[in-house]
């Protein structure tokens, strides 16, 4: 799709990358202006899809035939995007507790988007660096 090694669920996930940090910005955008709902589903939405896109990835990398993944690369992007994945799914499940403590689901959610940024950051240098030879 994009001209390197990678397979089509590769370059699936690097889209799906692309596109969370926006979404992320308008579901704040969004509770800010009262529409919590429409904030929920949206960070419900990308949560879903985000995952689903990580399930496939992971699925073409082990069964796929793929360059070798560069370890320290991957330890690094580890380090952010599992965390990531945990804290994310935690605001959802405390979603609705949020009302009870703003200020908790506020900071978890600042720390949440500096996790996913670094996160993509990252898996963009990962997606480089195994499949684009960089």
């Amino acid at each position: 799709m994009f001209g390197t090694r990678a397979g089509i669920f590769v370059d699936l996930f690097l889209l799906a990358q692309l596109l969370v940090l926006p979404a992320l910005l308008v579901a704040v955008a969004l509770v800010r202006r009262g529409r919590v709902q429409a904030h929920a589903a949206i960070m419900r939405a990308a949560f879903f899809v985000f995952l689903a896109t990580v399930v496939a990835f992971e699925i073409e990398v082990r069964l796929g035939d793929r360059p070798p993944v560069p370890l320290v690369v991957l330890a690094i992007h580890l380090c952010f995007a599992l965390p990531a994945l945990g804290l994310w799914a935690l605001q959802l499940v405390r979603g609705k507790q949020a009302f009870v403590d703003p200020a908790a689901h506020k900071r978890r959610g600042r720390i949440l988007l500096v996790l996913l940024s670094v996160t993509v950051a990252t898996g963009f240098w990962l997606y480089a660096a195994t499949f684009a030879g960089y």
